[in-house]
């Protein structure tokens, strides 16, 4: 079993690594500049690169990320420990900016945490009596989904949800200490999750009606607060405002950006083809069609104290209600990224205790298979704003007309051109899965 653990853990990893986004992305290059600004300057000052994001905070004549700081200090020290090993060498101009920064950023934030979640679910339900194989039930949510998309990325999003993950996990476990820790870390990932957090905070009083397990998941909160005060506090100016305070963009300087949610942030979050978490992730329908069902007999108090629901629901209106609710350019509701993990992981564990229709399982899989693995092989999540229908309006066409994803490695190391990498890349997709199903399946007997 231990080998087999290993094996699949490698190939999932090769396939969430497999399409790794080196474009100059506004989000994630303005996570990548303070590195190079970093171990070029000795600065997080990103002056001399600022121009190429938008996505920037300035303070006092000088330019700085606006993201959450712990994907860019997670990434730090490899990249330093690469530049050290002289593996990451500066140009002719002596600048250290170029792909290598986005490559180590994805695979460290974004490729390795979604394969660790994979194998992490594949273990909790492999010995449950399934109709559908562990493997293909562990995986094939997330693959059919956009969350995939952002698999190898250099964005916050994976990384934030796995932390989300774990502590709801520990939540549960009311292992509220570490449930905090884990929170607080995702906050340092993403800064609107604290929305959850706060629900959490309001529900472990309402369930136990004592202060004790609040106090115990503040005190777990508590070290990555104090970190963000103090980031503020240095780069800001005061322990209370967000770097994000001082973006370009008009609309944050009221409220941060957030007003009231309107029928259409509602819709296009939900169900529509523009956005709709539905619709870019369509496993979750079978998991809400179950929730419903199984939620009949359950009474208000219950529902009130859960963990997932309230939570689900504030985060989501609260994200409807921000004047960027699409999320830029972007495929599916990137915004939602993190809530869409946390919600497939638990839809996982949720249907594998219970008769569910396998023609409705398979049906929703091969539309999100049919949705992402276009979209990842062409523009991936690279989604201009006013595309309206991006299914039909941009990846499509870009498949038809053989405009494939150059972002892979077999392109990046070998210069294959797209067209075979994306045939590849199909190949080792099916082959990879089908071979790890198989393999399970004789060790079951």
């Amino acid at each position: 079993m231990k080998k087999f653990l290993l094996v699949f853990f490698l190939v999932n990893l090769f396939l969430a690594s497999f399409y790794l986004d080196i474009w100059i992305n506004a989000n994630t290059t303005s996570r990548a500049l303070p590195i190079i600004t970093y171990f070029e300057n000795g600065t997080f000052k990103i002056d001399k690169y600022h121009e190429k994001t938008c996505d920037k905070a300035y303070i006092n004549g000088h330019y700085y990320t606006d993201k959450a700081p712990l994907p860019t200090f997670l990434t730090l020290p490899f990249f330093g420990l690469l530049k050290s090993s002289g593996m990451i060498k500066p140009d002719e101009t002596g600048s250290l900016f170029g792909k290598h920064v986005y490559i180590l950023g994805s695979i460290l934030t974004a490729s390795i945490p979604i394969t660790i979640l994979l194998l992490m679910v594949f273990l909790k339900i492999r010995n449950q009596n399934l109709s559908v194989s562990p493997v293909l039930l562990a995986v094939l949510p997330f693959y059919a989904s956009f969350i995939f998309l952002f698999s190898g990325t250099y964005f916050a999003h994976i990384l934030s949800g796995i932390f989300l993950i774990g502590s709801y996990i520990y939540l549960k476990r009311e292992n509220h200490l570490l449930s905090g820790v884990l929170a607080g870390l995702s906050f340092l990932c993403e800064f609107n999750l604290a929305v959850i957090f706060l629900v959490w905070g309001v529900q472990l009083i309402i369930k136990y009606r004592k202060l004790s397990p609040l106090i115990l998941f503040s005190a777990g909160v508590l070290p990555s607060v104090i970190f963000i005060l103090i980031y503020n506090y240095i780069f800001s100016g005061s322990p209370f405002t967000m770097l994000y305070r001082f973006h370009n963009f008009d609309e944050i300087h009221n409220n941060y950006g957030f007003l009231f949610p309107s029928f259409k942030s509602v819709w296009g979050l939900s169900c529509s083809w523009y956005k709709g978490l539905l619709f870019y992730s369509p496993f979750l329908i079978l998991v809400f069609f179950l929730a419903l069902k199984s939620m009949k007999d359950k009474g208000f108090f219950t529902l009130l104290t859960h963990p997932l629901l309230l939570s689900s629901l504030v985060y989501f209106f609260f994200t409807a209600s921000y004047f960027g609710w699409w999320g830029g350019w972007t495929q599916g509701p990137r915004l939602l990224l993190a809530l869409a993990m946390l919600l497939t992981y638990e839809g996982i564990l949720f249907i594998s205790n219970r008769e569910f229709s396998k023609f409705f399982f398979w049906i929703v899989i091969a539309f999100g298979l049919l949705i992402t693995l276009l979209s990842k092989i062409t523009v991936a999540y690279s989604v201009p704003t006013n595309v309206a229908n991006p299914m039909i309006d941009l990846v499509i066409p870009e498949f038809i007309h053989g405009k494939f994803n150059e972002n892979n490695i077999l392109t990046m190391a070998f210069n294959l051109r797209p067209v075979y990498s994306f045939v590849v890349f199909v190949l080792v997709f099916t082959s990879g899965i089908v071979f790890l199903n198989q393999w399970y399946k004789k060790l079951e007997k």
